[in-house]
């Protein structure tokens, strides 16, 4: 009940004090009102005491002020013990102890101003006393009217003698008799309240039974009535259950279009109607763009959400001859079953690819939807509903490989790019767990003396299948499967391995350059993986240089910048590789925490006096000097190459005209036999 919240105004607590009917409470709310009328009296009185005591009478100062500081304080506690959380009967005690030791308050230090007067507080207190549930507030009263009786007439000397004991002992009788008619009336009208409560409850409990007796009376109609119902909705349940169970079988629970099943069956209704009217038909295979990075990171209530406002969009623009389904997750199929030329039906899915696209609001998010579109049409692409959404299924994920967010029609050669992609899945997984992968190392030359900075190390692999395969078809497909993870922390541990070894043996302060992907960068462990190389190795961070593409910020700039600090933090250097062919502002770039800028190989090799790469390349290594960043120039090829990049202050240089990628060995006998490469 302490726990309770009102508005605290004297209406307010009247009004709940007269809707209340639990004794606990309703002695709470008397308190509570006695407080709030004590509480503003006791602030008035420290007022009244300044202006009458001190200007009217002339007292003294000091003790007018004390008095009425013992006023406010005595207010103060009112309204203190009435907002804390107590015990009621704790709550009780402690506001009739504050009215007693207001009375004895008044009575000592005005007895000499107003003499008798001053019971009148005692008279007030025993009124309101006898408005209480409890008889508490009132026996405080009278023990401390006799205690401060017996000060007045004994201790407390006025006009130069004391009160006779006679008056005192005429007061006291007087008392007496005031608190016996008090406490008599209490328990009067104490006993009458309880007697109302005993009628109240009476009437209550008749009312139970009654109550009781009514709803017996009407059981056997409402079990009756129960039964009949019981009946008619266990019919209605068989029905829908039917209902329910063909919806299960044909239709998705999420999305509620067919599902694959009803697909099939359509579709081979379509074959065989097809084959008697020598007619065709298309199947259109959906994937939505990017769905398992939207499930992934904003979780699968978004992710259902995305679909269901997706499955309702395409719903809305499709011909109503023709069906739409969901085969499972974010793939959906489109029949188009209206009798159209090639044109007409790449026409009709580039309207819904165009239209899909707008801007989708959820009760989630606002969000843009892209899809792949894969078209096969029968009877050429297949003959069978299996061998039409495979061949459908296969346009689509040619669609994906072209950049995501087009349409592409079925060929017979993209079954074959398909199983090339998927051997070499194959073979690429075969080769992460046979340790296939090899490390080469292409060293780095400062400009200006030819003496080496470093080397970048370079991740090859030789198959057994495919022989030398370049980095250019593995990476991404590595990148694809989520390998590049693992062969990522493989090479970065096995290059500061050998750097470290070659850097103890020869020690010579070089850089060790690695590659870094953007899908490692993702990674929420990269910053361990890191550190834990760095232990393992015990190789210096500053000598350690992460390459980053500039493709690594289109997702989010915001959190791959707070993750860059975080390995700048190891000490750990920042090389930004493929400068000027990706897609970060200028005004991102001043954020980012690079150390080095590596001019794109694109640049280098278009360098001739008639080409606008010649002023490129000189602002770009003017933008990085600017940004405080150490400029390196991958591609060298020629003498006409290198000097313009030594007259534009270009640091370093990389390319086939100093040295290609090499083993370990090669890398000794170079830092064993060329301290500084001279021209």
């Amino acid at each position: 009940m302490n726990d309770i919240k009102f508005k605290r105004t004297i209406p307010a607590m009247f009004d709940l004090l007269n809707a209340e009917d639990d004794p606990a409470q309703i002695l709470y709310y008397q308190t509570i009102i006695s407080c709030m009328f004590a509480s503003p009296l006791l602030f008035l009185g420290a007022i009244v005491n300044i202006v009458v005591v001190y200007f009217f009478w002339g007292s003294n100062l000091t003790e007018v002020l004390l008095n009425s500081g013992i006023f406010l304080l005595l207010g103060i506690s009112f309204e203190f013990i009435s907002r804390k959380k107590l015990a009621v009967h704790l709550f009780d005690h402690l506001a009739s102890l504050m009215q007693s030791i207001c009375l004895a308050f008044i009575v000592i230090r005005y007895y000499n101003i107003i003499g008798p007067a001053v019971w009148s507080v005692s008279f007030v207190m025993i009124v309101l006393s006898l408005m209480r549930l409890k008889i508490t507030m009132l026996q405080y009263i009278a023990v401390t009217t006799f205690v401060c009786g017996l000060y007045v007439t004994f201790l407390l000397p006025t006009d130069g003698f004391l009160f006779s004991p006679v008056y005192f002992l005429i007061q006291n009788i007087l008392f007496f008799f005031v608190f016996s008619l008090a406490a008599a009336s209490f328990y009067l009208n104490l006993n009458r309240y309880d007697k109302a409560i005993e009628r109240l409850n009476a009437v209550i409990s008749q009312k139970e039974r009654i109550a009781l007796l009514y709803k017996k009376l009407n059981l056997t109609k409402k079990t009756l009535a129960t039964q009949n119902q019981e009946l008619q909705a266990f019919n209605e349940e068989i029905r829908k259950n039917e209902e329910r169970l063909h919806f299960l079988a044909y239709y998705d629970s999420l999305t509620e279009l067919p599902n694959r099943k009803m697909i099939m069956e359509r579709l081979q209704l379509l074959v065989k109607l097809s084959e008697n009217e020598k007619s065709n038909f298309f199947i259109v295979f959906i994937d939505l763009d990017n769905f398992k990075k939207i499930n992934d990171t904003m979780g699968h209530l978004y992710g259902d959400d995305y679909l269901k406002y997706t499955a309702m969009r395409l719903q809305e623009l499709i011909h109503e001859d023709d069906l739409l389904g969901r085969l499972g997750g974010d793939e959906f199929a489109l029949i188009i079953q209206r009798n159209i030329k090639e044109d007409a039906a790449y026409s009709y899915v580039e309207e819904l690819r165009a239209q899909l696209c707008d801007k989708i609001k959820t009760t989630c998010s606002e969000f843009r939807v892209s899809a792949s579109f894969g078209i096969s049409v029968f009877p050429q692409d297949g003959k069978d509903p299996t061998e039409l959404l495979k061949s459908a299924d296969t346009s689509m994920y040619k669609a994906k490989e072209l950049g995501r967010n087009n349409i592409q029609f079925f060929r017979p050669d993209m079954k074959e790019e398909i199983l090339n992609k998927i051997q070499m899945e194959s073979r690429l997984l075969k080769a992460y767990e046979n340790k296939e992968f090899f490390i080469e190392y292409q060293p780095q030359f400062n400009a200006e003396d030819r003496s080496i900075r470093g080397f970048e190390a370079l991740i090859r692999w030789n198959s057994p299948h495919y022989g030398l395969v370049a980095p250019m078809r593995f990476i991404p497909l590595a990148e694809e499967m989520g390998l590049i993870i693992g062969i990522g922390e493989w090479v970065l541990l096995t290059a500061c391995h050998k750097f470290k070894e070659l850097d103890d043996r020869f020690n010579k302060d070089l850089c060790i350059s690695v590659n870094i992907s953007a899908v490692q960068m993702r990674d929420k462990n990269f910053v361990e993986i890191i550190k834990d190389v760095l232990s393992k190795t015990n190789i210096d961070p500053k000598q350690l240089e992460l390459e980053i593409t500039e493709s690594l910020f289109i997702d989010d700039m915001e959190e791959t910048i707070t993750m860059l600090n975080e390995i700048k933090s190891l000490d750990v250097r920042i090389s930004l590789d493929d400068f000027g062919t990706g897609f970060s502002s200028l005004s991102y770039l001043r954020r980012l925490p690079i150390d080095t800028l590596k001019i794109d190989k694109s640049f280098i090799d278009d360098l001739s006096d008639q080409d606008a790469s010649i002023r490129i390349v000189g602002d770009i290594i003017s933008l990085g000097h600017n940004l405080d960043a150490h400029i390196v120039a991958e591609g060298i090829e020629n003498s006409t190459q290198l000097e313009y990049l030594k007259n534009n202050n270009c640091d370093c240089i990389q390319g086939f005209m100093f040295g290609k990628p090499m083993c370990v060995k090669d890398v000794e006998t170079l830092l064993t036999q060329n301290d500084n490469l001279k021209k």
